[in-house]
């Protein structure tokens, strides 16, 4: 077979591979949500197998940018794209857009905080359009600074009613008064995806005074 059409072949091959076996956005996201008219920016990226077959790897980087906006005390609106490189051949993939409202339910900044959410958009992790549902619940102990997500997911272009579990555990690194790391795992059974992002702008709750 010539080189030319060989290379052809595998080209094509790949954003067919990615549609079959599905691309994750990690849930770069925490219970802490954007103060009323501030911007947040996060950038991570994801490192995942998106092959089925053990034998078969195909390791897949997926650089991820959020944008989240500060519409209410207490309600955001953010918005979420990426791409799929696999390691294979360099040759980067749209991973698709989402975005999402998000609501504080509970926030104590020396206990724990919880935020919902709900969302939607068209991504290789949905196989086109789908909804979806947020919990984020926070630890916001400095000696156990852990969050874990949960994005309960249906997707609209199936032939029949089914919802896929998405769960992420992960680490918060402060870095400064308006930066801090996550370090996270996420699972989507059977995809599992080890992230990494930098959130900048998610500055923490404004304390109530102490009484006079």
């Amino acid at each position: 077979m010539p080189k030319t059409i060989r290379w052809v072949l595998c080209f094509g091959l790949i954003p067919a591979a990615l549609l079959l076996t599905g691309c994750l956005f990690n849930i770069f996201q925490t219970a802490r949500l954007v103060r009323g008219g501030d911007v947040a920016l996060v950038v991570g990226t994801g490192f995942m197998n998106i092959s089925v077959e053990d034998e078969n790897p195909l390791w897949t980087l997926t650089p991820q940018a959020r944008l989240t906006f500060g519409l209410l005390e207490g309600v955001n609106l953010g918005f979420q794209t990426g791409l799929a490189v696999p390691l294979t051949s360099g040759s980067p993939g749209w991973m698709g857009a989402s975005g999402d409202l998000k609501f504080s339910v509970f926030d104590d900044p020396d206990s724990f905080s919880l935020a919902v959410g709900i969302g939607g958009g068209n991504s290789i992790e949905l196989l086109g359009w789908g909804v979806f549902g947020e919990i984020f619940l926070d630890s916001n102990l400095r000696a156990f600074p852990v969050f874990i997500a949960y994005q309960p997911t249906v997707p609209l272009s199936g032939e029949s009613f089914a919802v896929w579990h998405h769960l992420a555990v992960g680490l918060k690194v402060r870095l400064s008064e308006q930066a801090r790391l996550l370090l996270q795992v996420d699972l989507r059974v059977p995809l599992l995806s080890f992230g990494f992002a930098v959130d900048i702008g998610h500055r923490p709750p404004l304390r109530e005074p102490l009484p006079q």
